[in-house]
């Protein structure tokens, strides 16, 4: 989705702190309200029960990275604002949503590929005194055949698609609000 650019954000913030302390908080906070109507879309749409358990596998996942609100709770989504420039792009993303539970993500981006076996054995790695490879599963495919039996895939994006440019146009506002507030106090 196309957004707005916003240029010099970093030495907007950075005036913006050394005229007023403690602006760039508020800042911040101003700007991760603006986020709230994209955070609670995307929570609703998060299932509230394991979508990995089937009627094969009837147990959820209690433990490890990936268990289902095992370590970070499934419906965890915070907003990050972020200034520094990326070493990898050429436009930095201001503001972003994260979603923080792996299994959560996992089951998000699970149905989007082909789920194909691209090589029927791993690459060679080094085990104990020598190398090793083993075949690959059909695990993979299996979970996500039923993810998409369920429609229990793809949910993060499609909930937050609708309050995207709401939510976009509220932060530029305030970003335009506090570079106003900048600009008049260096002129």
């Amino acid at each position: 989705m196309a957004s707005d650019v916003v240029f010099n954000a970093k030495e907007i913030v950075k005036a913006l702190e050394a005229l007023e302390p403690g602006m760039k908080k508020v800042l911040v906070r101003e700007v991760k309200f603006a986020a709230k109507p994209t955070i609670s879309a995307i929570k609703s749409a998060i299932p509230k029960v394991n979508p990995f358990i089937s009627s094969v596998r009837p147990v959820a996942n209690t433990r490890g990275r990936l268990g289902w609100g095992v370590k970070v709770a499934a419906d965890t989504v915070k907003p990050s604002f972020k200034t520094k420039a990326s070493k990898k792009f050429a436009v930095t993303s201001l503001v972003s949503i994260v979603v923080s539970s792996p299994a959560t993500a996992l089951a998000d981006v699970a149905g989007k590929g082909s789920g194909a076996v691209l090589n029927p054995v791993t690459k060679s790695y080094p085990y104990k005194d020598g190398s090793r490879t083993h075949r690959t599963t059909t695990q993979g495919q299996k979970m996500i055949k039923h993810l998409r039996s369920k429609n229990a895939s793809n949910f993060v994006y499609p909930a937050a698609e609708n309050s995207l440019p709401m939510v976009q146009a509220e932060i530029k506002l305030i970003l335009e609000r506090y570079a106003a507030k900048v600009n008049r106090k260096l002129n």
